[in-house]
């Protein structure tokens, strides 16, 4: 089975936030890291809407290679550095797939980066982060 990983960023005193956390993600994949259906246990028995949400938020997640291009382009263009924290595959529940980046939820709170929009950009997939800014600003921070 593959590995997937989360990839995350700590902002510091972003937007009179003392520390806001960065979630990288792959905006879209034309090709899936592995069989949906090896990848989410459960995968044929959800409903259609059930599995496009579990492939999206299944391709959401990054393979070493690509943790590896997102770390040498974020650390070399910004100084950030790129955690990461492996995701346990296979999936028991395509219900249950975390959504760190929260890419499902229209008119989320918060600040994407599409690095693949940003000129020079060659990693191998489209990679955006997001911000969440859910919570208020720090009252000592203003």
């Amino acid at each position: 089975m593959i590995t997937l990983y989360r990839a995350y960023s700590a902002r510091e005193n972003y937007k009179n936030r003392d520390s806001v956390i960065v979630d990288w993600f792959c905006l879209s994949r034309e090709i899936p890291v592995a069989p949906y259906d090896e990848l989410i246990l459960n995968y044929n028995e959800l409903s259609d809407g059930e599995q496009a949400r579990a492939r999206k938020l299944a391709d959401n997640f990054l393979t070493e290679p690509e943790i590896t291009e997102l770390k040498e382009y974020i650390e070399s263009g910004t100084g950030f550095d790129v955690r990461t924290s492996e995701v346990k595959t296979p999936f028991a529940d395509g219900r249950k797939i975390p959504d760190y980046a929260e890419t499902a939820r229209t008119g989320a709170d918060g600040d994407y980066f599409h690095l693949s929009e940003k000129q020079g950009y060659n990693l191998t997939v489209p990679i955006s982060g997001f911000a969440d800014l859910s919570e208020p600003p720090n009252i000592f921070s203003e």
